[in-house]
């Protein structure tokens, strides 16, 4: 039994991730939803939940206080936390032209890449302070490779990727392994919700495997790295052969 950190953990992927390794597992869930929280665990007794802002650093300063009090160890954290957003750097409207938001590209940075480095760094300590041998595995996009009309989104997840491979070569000598992987369309609500369904046709159509990713074959990625200690340090892509 190993005691996994779920973050973004009420999510359409982070609630499969809790369903898939739920049963032979200690699962600590941590969401900034607190409703959806509610219904997680509801569904899952055994799971234990947090509501944090992980963007903020004195919450996750708290909440780790919190962590460190209840439990003396953790074994893998899976940092799933993110938000889809796509803007142009400039589009014309009604209104004239529009530039991409700071407000939002600081957004978008903030949950997807500086929530990372805040949590995973205490995490980290807690790994370190305990000589567990534990794993990090982050869930990048295959927009880390810049896709049109996402440039914070596709700079958030790239930084990602590169934080994964600086921490596995600095924290090789500490027996922690870092990890991850850069999924391409799946078929979840947050991918309707922020692509027509024009686009996904499309993207469905340039993908040669002609289809969306399920959420079970993410899952799989995601146990494939665990019980593969020769992985390491590298970007799993699950994307179906889509090139964008």
């Amino acid at each position: 039994m190993k005691r996994i950190i779920i973050t973004g953990a009420s999510g359409s992927i982070g609630s499969e991730i809790v369903k898939y390794f739920y049963k032979n597992n200690d699962l600590i869930c941590i969401d900034i939803n607190k409703k959806n929280l509610n219904i997680l665990k509801n569904k899952y007794k055994k799971i234990k939940i947090y509501q944090c802002d992980l963007t903020n650093q004195k919450n996750v300063d708290r909440l780790m206080k919190n962590l460190n009090i209840e439990y003396k160890y953790f074994d893998i954290l899976i940092n799933n936390t993110g938000m889809i957003y796509s803007h142009p750097m400039i589009k014309l409207s009604p209104k004239g032209l529009k530039t991409h938001s700071y407000t939002n590209w600081k957004k978008v940075l903030d949950i997807n890449l500086n929530s990372v480095f805040l949590f995973s760094s205490k995490i980290i300590e807690n790994f370190c302070n305990n000589r567990t041998k534990g794993i990090i595995i982050n869930i990048s996009s295959i927009s880390a490779k810049g896709n049109i009309g996402q440039s914070a989104y596709s700079v958030a997840k790239s930084g990602v990727e590169i934080l994964t491979k600086i921490w596995a070569q600095e924290l090789s000598s500490f027996n922690i392994r870092v990890a991850c992987i850069a999924p391409g369309f799946f078929n979840t609500k947050s991918t309707h919700n922020s692509l027509s369904k024009f686009q996904i046709d499309h993207l469905k159509s340039k993908t040669p495997s002609k289809r969306l990713g399920v959420t079970k074959e993410l899952i799989l990625a995601i146990n494939f790295i665990i019980k593969n200690k020769f992985f390491n340090g590298k970007v799993l892509s699950l994307d179906g052969g889509l090139e964008i």
